[in-house]
């Protein structure tokens, strides 16, 4: 086993325990580890991404657009109105990156000429998503809501890694991510349904085919959210967000997929699960 593969399991390890303690002692230490990893995930895009000064002006601007939206909609208001029209907003932000991810070319400065001129964007950019995610955690039964979308997420990682590499043959899209197949995507789609249902049932006892739908459609959009961060990437010319998480890269490299299932997750628990 490489050094690589062995930093990479032990970070994994470290993040796993983190998670779960926070989530052990309730809601308050969990929207707090989400609003670290929020104001990090912050920091790498304004100076990775778009390669601006920390601690400038903006960069203030840009974390204060983060944590105030943020500590208002988790700490302050509770209303679940309030609380799921910015779960709305954030469903718009992911129709526009979709339109991003497939019409904007990849050889365009649009984005880099945004960044540029509006760098305190990194701050909305990222709120939106955390709010869409902590609106799980206003559920009763929220951890183990929270366990749910986990899965889905880790079902889509690994089931794309697995057939992917086993059975990967035609490229899913070469010049945003070289090493992802229509195989892989389809494996993981199946298996973030089969494990997503599978969960569910264990927890709720139910289980129907609408569920197993959607929960392949949340490991695709989680997929799609992992596809619009490579495009950012190679168009920012940049490997991983930052190199804070040992062989894993940074926090966005991390929950970029879950950011921009957890909206729609939002959506599915409104009208599909009762309070």
């Amino acid at each position: 086993m490489s050094s690589n593969t062995i930093q990479r399991i032990i970070s994994a390890v470290v993040l796993v325990l983190a998670v779960i303690t926070c989530i052990y002692f309730g809601k308050k230490p969990t929207m707090g580890f989400v609003l670290f990893f929020g104001v990090l995930a912050v920091d790498e895009i304004f100076c990775n991404f778009f390669r601006k000064n920390r601690f400038s002006l903006y960069y203030f601007i840009s974390q204060a657009l983060f944590i105030g939206p943020y500590v208002y909609f988790n700490f302050l208001d509770f209303t679940p109105d309030m609380h799921f029209a910015v779960v709305n907003v954030g469903i718009a932000l992911n129709v526009l990156l979709l339109l991003y991810l497939f019409y904007l070319p990849i050889e365009s400065k649009t984005l880099e000429d945004i960044s540029q001129k509006m760098p305190f964007v990194a701050g909305p950019f990222l709120a939106l998503p955390m709010i869409a995610l902590t609106n799980t955690l206003h559920y009763d039964k929220w951890r183990l809501l929270l366990a749910v979308l986990m899965v889905v997420n880790f079902g889509m990682d690994t089931g794309a890694w697995f057939f992917g590499k086993n059975f990967g043959k035609h490229k899913l899209w070469e010049k945003v991510s070289p090493k992802k197949t229509v195989e892989g995507l389809v494996g993981g789609m199946f298996t973030s349904g089969f494990l997503g249902i599978l969960a569910w049932m264990l927890i709720f006892e139910e289980a129907k085919l609408l569920l197993f739908g959607l929960f392949c459609l949340l490991g695709v959009l989680s997929q799609l959210g992992d596809l619009i961060q490579s495009k950012i990437k190679r168009q920012f010319k940049i490997k991983d967000s930052s190199a804070l998480i040992p062989g894993h890269g940074g926090v966005y490299d991390r929950i970029d997929s879950l950011l921009y299932s957890a909206p729609f997750f939002a959506v599915v628990l409104k009208y599909y699960y009762v309070r």
